[in-house]
C-alpha cells in the first residue's frame, strides 16, 4: 500500500501550485520510535541527559500529539523529492509546508504550496526587431551652446560652494550668494583633466552628445521591448513581481539616503507608507520582471553566452568597491546584465 496520495493539485494561479497530501497512518507509524528519538535529543526534562531519556518518560512529557507532529515532518522530510516528482510540479522557491490535519493514529494531511517557473512563448522577437530598425533612426538631438554653458555654470557653482566650505569652518552661507569664479583656462584645471576652457566645453560637449544619443538608444529599446512583451504569452509567480517591488523601494531608499533624508522623514513628507510606496510601482515592477524573462527567454534560444573572463573582472570590480556585497548575488547581476547585452546587439544588428 502506497504510504501517501496526492488527493489534490490547485493550479489556479499563474504558475503557482497547491498540493494537498494525505499520508497514511502506518507511514506515521513506522516513524514513532524514531521521533521519539529525535524530540528526546532536545527536550529538557530534570534528571535525565537529553539523548538518554526514555521513550516513556518523553511520550509522557510532550503527549503523543507531538510524536505525531515530528513524525509528520520526518515523513515530510524523507518524501518531500518523491512526492514533488508524482506531482510533475517543481518549484523555483522555497516551499511553504503546513500540517492541516493530525491526529495520533490516524491519516494526515498537508499542505505544500510554491512557485513554478514562469511560462513564457516569446513572440516573433526578430521580426519585431526589423520592423523597428526598418522605421529608420531618429535624427541625433542637437546639442546647443546654451546646454554646455549650463554645464559650465552648474561646475562654477559646485567648485564655488566646495572652495567656500574649504575657507569657511561654519559652513554658514548666510551671508549671501556664493561667489562664482571666472571661466577661464585655470578654471578648466580645476574641472578636469583640460588644459583650456575650449578643451573643457568640447569634452562638455561631446559628453551631451553622447548622453543624447544613448537617449535615444533606450527609446528604441524601450519600444521595442513593448511591442515583444505585448504580443508574448507570459506567466509568471506572484512572488516575482513581490520581490522586484522590494527591489524598488530599495532602489527608492538608496536615492533618499543620497540626498542625506532619513527614509522615515521622507515617507512621512509624502504622506504615505512602504506599502504604499511599493504598490504605486506595481505596473513598472511587473514589465521589469516581464522584460528580464523575455530578455532570458531570448538569450536562451540564441544560445547566448556571457563572456566568463569579462564577468570576473566585472565582479572583481564591484567586489573592490562593495566589499560587503555578496559575491554570487553580484555574479548573477553581472552576467545578467552581460546577456542582455548580447540580446540587445542582436536584435539591432
Amino acid at each position: 500500500m502506497a504510504e501517501y496520495k496526492i488527493k489534490k493539485t490547485n493550479t489556479d494561479k499563474d504558475c503557482e501550485v497547491t498540493l494537498e497530501i494525505e499520508v497514511k497512518s502506518e507511514a506515521l507509524n513506522k516513524l514513532k520510535d524514531e521521533a521519539i528519538k529525535r524530540i528526546g535529543e532536545s527536550v529538557k526534562i530534570d534528571g535525565f541527559r537529553p539523548g538518554n531519556i526514555p521513550a516513556k518518560v518523553i511520550l509522557e512529557k510532550v503527549g503523543e500529539y507531538a510524536i505525531y507532529e515530528e513524525a509528520t515532518r520526518m515523513f515530510i522530510d524523507t518524501n518531500f523529492v518523491t512526492i514533488l516528482q508524482d506531482s510533475k510540479h517543481f518549484p523555483i522557491n522555497q516551499p511553504n509546508i503546513s500540517i492541516t490535519k493530525l491526529a495520533p493514529n490516524e491519516d494526515a494531511e498537508i499542505k505544500i504550496e510554491f512557485a513554478t517557473a514562469p511560462e513564457i512563448e516569446v513572440a516573433d522577437y526578430k521580426k519585431i526587431a526589423k520592423k523597428n530598425i526598418s522605421e529608420g533612426k531618429p535624427a541625433a538631438e542637437e546639442v546647443t551652446d546654451a546646454e554646455v554653458d549650463s554645464v559650465v555654470l552648474n561646475l562654477q557653482r559646485e567648485i564655488a560652494h566646495h572652495e567656500y566650505h574649504q575657507n569657511h569652518a561654519d559652513h554658514d552661507h548666510s551671508h549671501g550668494e556664493l561667489e562664482l569664479g571666472e571661466v577661464n583656462d585655470a578654471f578648466a584645471q580645476k574641472v578636469g583633466p583640460f588644459q583650456t576652457v575650449e578643451e573643457m566645453k568640447k569634452a562638455i560637449y561631446e559628453n551631451l552628445v553622447a548622453n543624447k544619443a544613448q537617449r535615444e538608444v533606450e527609446k528604441r529599446r524601450i519600444q521595442l521591448i513593448d511591442e515583444v512583451i505585448e504580443k508574448s504569452k507570459i506567466k509568471y509567480p506572484e512572488f516575482l513581481l513581490r520581490s522586484e517591488q522590494s527591489i524598488m523601494l530599495e532602489e527608492l531608499k538608496a536615492d533618499v539616503a543620497q540626498h542625506g533624508q532619513p527614509f522615515a522623514e521622507y515617507l512621512k513628507m509624502i504622506n504615505k507608507t512602504e506599502d504604499d510606496v511599493k504598490e504605486e510601482r506595481k505596473e513598472m515592477a511587473d514589465k521589469r520582471v516581464k522584460t528580464q524573462l523575455v530578455l532570458s527567454k531570448i538569450a536562451n534560444e540564441e544560445k547566448l553566452k556571457a563572456d566568463q573572463v569579462a564577468v570576473d573582472e566585472q565582479v572583481a570590480e564591484i567586489l573592490r568597491t562593495h566589499v560587503n556585497a555578496d559575491k554570487d548575488n553580484v555574479r548573477m547581476f553581472v552576467e545578467r546584465f552581460e546577456l542582455n547585452q548580447l540580446v540587445w546587439k542582436m536584435l539591432e544588428a
